[in-house]
């Protein structure tokens, strides 16, 4: 898998060493405060920074915001072309990327973000809105490209790709997921991660009727 991850990650933006300082404090901040209570002075301390630097890079705090949440998908490997993963088996493909999918989402941090824009979402909407545009409906967004590049290309069979990605993606949020979401379930461990990838994907190719005769 670490070739592949290798083979399929996208060319690197430009180096920019204060961005980055920037941008890991800002997710220190923002995970332990959440958005609302979470200042522009609050990351230049965090980050040893001048306000001048943190604002020359991040004019705003909802840009700072939308940058983090953009920095840790791609970070992830969800930001991906289609074509990477030609020539591959379809659950070669799927394994994948939906490995690439849980790790983010759950992982501790997507889960405490999760948390944190749920609880702040009635009182403050703007945050969950930039939220889900910079990290979610980006990332269902490349699923739908590769869902419709496959059904280009023969690999799946379907007339709605991107139905069919966004239940792809459902699936993988299933098992201990809503539980871990609560607090109510520690987080698995990598086995039993890629295992239960391994059944959902599984379930999802094949469905649960009986085969044909």
């Amino acid at each position: 898998m670490q070739s592949l991850q290798q083979k399929t990650a996208l060319p690197p933006a430009s180096h920019d060493a204060k961005a980055e300082q920037i941008l890991a404090a800002a997710r220190e901040v923002f995970l332990e405060l959440g958005y609302a209570a979470t200042s522009m002075d609050q990351v230049a301390q965090q980050a040893r920074v001048s306000k001048t630097t943190l604002y020359t890079r991040f004019p705003s705090k909802e840009e700072l915001y939308t940058a983090v949440i953009s920095a840790e998908c791609e970070r992830s490997g969800l930001q991906f072309m289609p074509e990477m993963f030609d020539g591959l088996p379809l659950r070669d493909i799927l394994v994948h990327v939906g490995r690439r999918f849980v790790d983010l989402a759950w992982s501790e941090a997507a889960i405490r973000v999760h948390q944190s824009v749920a609880g702040e979402a009635m009182r403050m909407p703007e945050a969950a809105q930039l939220y889900y545009r910079a990290g979610p409906e980006k990332g269902i967004a490349n699923y739908v490209a590769l869902f419709t590049h496959m059904a280009e290309r023969g690999v799946i069979v379907t007339d709605d790709p991107a139905f069919v990605a966004r239940q792809f993606l459902a699936a993988l949020q299933g098992g201990p997921y809503c539980q871990m979401v609560l607090g109510l379930h520690p987080h698995p461990t990598d086995e039993e991660r890629y295992a239960f990838i391994d059944k959902a994907i599984d379930l999802f190719l094949s469905g649960a009727a009986p085969a044909t005769r």
